[in-house]
């Protein structure tokens, strides 16, 4: 047997080890990419709720008095008006009026198609399941939810939670009592789903400041 070919048996084995190396690497690069890029959002939620306390409360938008005689104010979108405090989970975080893909990194964000915070209604809540409400499915029947804005302090007790998918929109329309619907994806912290995880919360006490 010539050298040649001696040398073409040795390299053999080890071109074909490169070869798989390299489509392995080549097919694991999106699931990594995205189990890095969902280790980031989680991370960044994590040093955001240390700085909740350092977030001012908005300027006063619009004033606007309910028929109790009670004021409340209309927060602009996009920014923070309220925190939302869970003890059960060890939760406290900034709420967004509205919400965007950019909002959801930054805090838990208000459906502005519900009512605001002190108003007759339902109010809805959203944040990733991998962010902020990552251990929403921990709440237990009888916690206690606090929302506080600058015009108020409204505590909640969680009653059920329910299961719904993404194209219902039962949970998050407009009721005649009082209530807070905390909501976000449910079985899927790296991709899209379409099932969601609904805490539904009835009010159980409200503190108006003026």
């Amino acid at each position: 047997m010539s050298k040649k070919n001696v040398k073409l048996m040795i390299a053999t084995p080890f071109v074909m080890l490169a070869v798989c190396g390299g489509i392995i690497v080549g097919t694991g690069a999106v699931p990594v990419q995205k189990i890095s890029k969902a280790l980031e959002v989680v991370f960044s939620a994590d040093s955001s709720h240390g700085k909740i306390s350092e977030i001012k409360y908005t300027e006063k938008e619009v004033e606007s008095q309910l028929d109790d005689g009670n004021k409340i104010v209309y927060p602009s979108f996009g920014l923070q008006y309220a925190t939302l405090k869970i003890d059960s989970i060890d939760l406290e975080a900034p709420v967004i009026f509205g919400s965007s893909e950019e909002l959801l990194q930054q805090g838990v964000c208000q459906y502005i198609g519900s009512v605001v915070i002190g108003e007759k209604g339902n109010v809805v809540l959203d944040a990733h399941c991998n962010t902020f409400f990552l251990n929403l499915g921990d709440v237990k029947a009888g916690d206690e939810i606090v929302l506080t804005t600058s015009y108020g302090e409204f505590k909640y007790k969680m009653t059920e939670s329910k299961l719904f998918k993404e194209t219902d929109n039962s949970l998050i329309s407009p009721t005649k009592d009082d209530r807070l619907t905390l909501y976000t994806c449910y079985g899927n912290l790296l991709g899209p789903t379409e099932d969601r995880l609904a805490v539904i919360c009835e009010l159980v006490e409200k503190k108006f400041y003026n």
